[in-house]
């Protein structure tokens, strides 16, 4: 649903973007600083920017929508769009969930390309940084021991699994392979009860009833072939991937290597920033590439007016008198010992 924003200026206006034609992603609001003007607005965190000051940005780098919003004389009008779902964008990671298409088993396999998020996961998923805490392995092992009704919990694609045994008693399931009544001791696996002997891999028809297996495509494969058939490969390792799985940058990523080009450690569920085709976590880039503001020490963020004087970047409410304070844009001024002053304290002593 489409809604218009205008923020009365001058800026800075206090948020921060995300995306453009050259990320291949929507230009989208990545950041709010609280107490500001956009704050203020109706905006949200992960809506997306349609249009600036009337003008589309489907065509817009990252740089040139920048560019449009510093050069908003007084007032910023932005069309935003907000969106309800959970999807991933290029430049946040979620874990495959979904289920894969049903090929028949082949000698590669190149997975599906998934569709860039309407809705960062971070705003739209609570238990997201649950999902990447630092510490958590690529692969799980999981018992699943159900009482016979019971369903089965929900489990990410690539899940490593183990049939549990349960001795003959007086209880008689029926297999989940044959549907016929199992009087004798059987498999516990994916909420299901087996005949040891039917619980094979799809492809290789290797029993499962004392190794790990994975479930894919409403089969059961030993993780020989789950790895030779359908696990992707991992962008940086280029292993495969068994276990929870990363998409960013259209590519697949083990958990743990997908890091920050600088501190090394995982994104989580941080937001991050491309500089010369590398990630960056936020923390880092702002230290290695942002503008900081000379007056405040803070950054000059996309949307923030800003000026060019003595040889630094000020924003615009920034560049003051040294000595009174009042505000020197557009004003004539003199300077001492690398600071501004107007024309009544330019001959301070004491600065």
């Amino acid at each position: 649903m489409a809604y218009n924003v205008t923020l009365n200026g001058p800026g800075p206006w206090g948020f921060r973007l995300q995306g453009g034609k050259d990320f291949n992603m929507p230009l989208t609001i990545s950041r709010i600083t609280p107490g500001s003007k956009a704050a203020q607005s109706q905006m949200n965190q992960g809506d997306h920017v349609v249009a600036i000051d009337g003008v589309n940005t489907d065509s817009m780098t990252h740089l040139e929508a920048q560019n449009k919003i510093k050069s908003a004389s007084y007032n910023l009008s932005l069309t935003l769009e907000k969106y309800v779902g959970s999807s991933m964008s290029s430049q946040s990671v979620t874990p495959d969930t979904s289920p894969a298409k049903t090929p028949a088993p082949v000698h590669s396999y190149t997975p599906a390309n998934t569709e860039p998020a309407s809705r960062p996961p971070w705003v739209t998923d609570d238990s997201f940084s649950q999902k990447f805490a630092p510490g958590k392995t690529t692969t799980t092992v999981t018992k699943n021991i159900l009482p016979r009704g019971a369903p089965a919990p929900a489990i990410a694609r690539g899940t490593i699994q183990r049939a549990e045994r349960f001795p003959a008693s007086g209880r008689t399931p029926l297999c989940g392979h044959c549907n016929s009544i199992i009087r004798g001791p059987f498999l516990v696996a994916m909420g299901r009860s087996w005949h040891p002997e039917e619980f094979n891999c799809a492809y290789c028809k290797t029993s499962l009833a004392d190794v790990c297996f994975v479930e894919e495509q409403n089969s059961v494969y030993c993780e020989r072939c789950y790895e030779q058939f359908f696990a992707p490969t991992c962008a940086r390792c280029h292993t495969k991937v068994m276990g929870e799985v990363m998409h960013a940058l259209r590519q697949t990523w083990h958990t743990t290597c997908f890091v920050c080009a600088a501190c090394k450690k995982p994104f989580g569920n941080s937001l991050f920033h491309m500089e010369d085709g590398e990630p960056y976590c936020e923390k880092d880039y702002i230290a290695l590439f942002s503008t900081k503001c000379h007056g405040c020490d803070f950054p000059v963020e996309a949307g923030d007016k800003f000026i060019e004087a003595l040889g630094h970047t000020w924003h615009d409410t920034c560049f003051i008198c040294a000595v009174c304070h009042v505000n020197l844009e557009g004003q004539p001024f003199y300077s001492k010992k690398d600071k501004p002053l107007c024309k009544k304290h330019a001959h301070a002593i004491n600065i």
